[in-house]
């Protein structure tokens, strides 16, 4: 089969020519122009497939990301990603180099030529709390660089976080785990972390700090009590209506021919009533001493006389 070679056209005709020079035409149609298309289109390139690029990929890997998450965020294949993380991992494990490497002052060491670094001073503690397991990473977040520890001790997996800035060559503490590592001295004797006691909810303690609103409230009688006035108030209280003149029942007698009047409060003078007998009563009425001296006080026919306050106290009759 010979090779034809377009050497011109001719309106809606194509001139073909072999290598010896013979010619020959071809119309323009349309299978002719649907085959031209088909062969233009496999000889153009395929273009570029689209996808996160290197540089979203290694902020990714930066921050503390595996290339299996990266993947899975940005939605491309793991290979895609493997590309370009080799640089941001060895940027990563250099972090983790310069922070081992600073050196510390640890309170005993005074020798600045002689100084232990960071890493040496956490790695003995390590071994003073016979850790396992050491682990260390770091990613860098919008505040800067983290350097992370990891370890088991007594069976407890530990988290130590670090704030570095390489710049300044500055390791600050950023949790608890990292505070105890990093203080000067031994570790406590009871572990790296105090370790939490569980409360016995079931125990019969009663909770001290629970008010109880029924502790400070009184017991209410059933009946009310009667009030109790001393044997002195009630003397006093009777020698003082007998002064005013008021009289109260007089009590029943009995056969005794001499009652006894009752007991002032104190004596003020004169002699004491108890060694004088009282006279008997009369039947006839007695002028009571009034305020006028006009007109007699009337009294009842029948009763006793009552005692008055000069022969309580003088142990006589007023008019004597």
């Amino acid at each position: 089969m010979e090779q034809l070679t377009i050497v011109g056209t001719e309106g809606q005709t194509l001139v073909l020519a072999t290598e010896h020079g013979q010619r020959f035409t071809l119309d323009i149609d349309d299978m002719l122009r649907t085959a031209v298309r088909r062969a233009r289109a496999e000889a153009e390139p395929k273009p570029r497939e689209t996808g996160p690029g290197p540089r979203e990929i290694q902020a990714h890997i930066r921050s503390g990301m595996s290339a299996e998450d990266v993947a899975e965020l940005l939605s491309c294949d793991v290979e895609r990603v493997r590309l370009f993380e080799g640089p941001v991992l060895a940027e990563r494990e250099h972090i983790v180099d310069r922070a081992l490497a600073m050196p510390v002052l640890t309170g005993v060491h005074v020798d600045l030529d002689d100084t232990p670094t960071f890493g040496t001073v956490i790695r003995q503690k390590l071994a003073d709390v016979s850790a396992a397991q050491e682990r260390w990473s770091s990613w860098k977040t919008d505040d800067g660089w983290i350097v992370k520890l990891g370890f088991t001790a007594a069976g407890i997996e530990r988290d130590a976080r670090w704030s570095f800035d390489p710049r300044r060559s500055a390791l600050t503490p950023a949790n608890d785990d990292a505070a105890q590592l990093s203080r000067q001295g031994k570790l406590p004797d009871d572990g790296l972390i105090p370790r939490l006691r569980a409360l016995d909810v079931t125990g019969g303690v009663k909770d001290s700090s629970t008010f109880d609103d029924q502790a400070f409230q009184e017991e209410q009688p059933s009946e009310p009590a009667a009030p109790e006035r001393p044997a002195d108030t009630a003397d006093l209280l009777e020698a003082l209506r007998r002064k005013r003149g008021q009289r109260e029942a007089p009590p029943a007698y009995d056969d005794d021919p001499d009652p006894q009047p009752s007991r002032p409060v104190a004596v003020l003078g004169g002699k004491d009533p108890h060694l004088e007998e009282t006279p008997p009563a009369d039947d006839e009425p007695e002028e009571a001493p009034h305020s006028d001296g006009d007109k007699p006080a009337s009294r009842r026919r029948g009763r006793p006389t009552m005692p008055s306050w000069d022969e309580i106290v003088f142990g006589s009759r007023g008019d004597d």
